[in-house]
C-alpha cells in the first residue's frame, strides 16, 4: 500500500469544509467537477506525505493533529474553495 495520506486527510474534510462555507456562501458551486478542482488545488499546495503501512498512517495522522496539520489542510481547503468559485471551469 503506498498512499498520499495528505490526499486521504483532504478527502475526509472536505464534505464538512465546503458545507461551512456554503452555508455563508449560497452562491458557492458544490458540483462533482468543482470539488475535485478544489481537491487538486489543495493537494497541490500541501506538502506530500506517502506512508506504506497502516501504522504509518496512523503515526502520521497523530504527527499531523500535534503540529497543526489540520488547520494546515483546512486552509487549502478554503484556499481552492475560493479559488474555484471565483474561476469556475463550467
Amino acid at each position: 500500500m503506498l498512499k498520499n495520506y495528505m490526499e486521504l486527510a483532504v478527502e475526509e474534510m472536505l464534505d464538512d469544509v465546503l458545507a461551512d462555507y456554503a452555508k455563508k456562501n449560497p452562491d458557492t458551486c458544490t458540483c462533482p467537477r468543482c470539488r475535485l478542482d478544489i481537491m487538486a488545488i489543495a493537494l497541490n499546495t500541501l506538502p506530500t506525505r506517502y506512508v506504506v503501512t497502516d501504522e504509518g498512517g496512523i503515526y502520521t495522522k497523530v504527527a499531523m493533529e500535534l503540529v497543526g496539520g489540520r488547520a494546515q489542510v483546512i486552509a487549502a481547503i478554503l484556499n481552492g474553495i475560493k479559488s474555484v468559485k471565483n474561476s469556475p471551469r463550467h
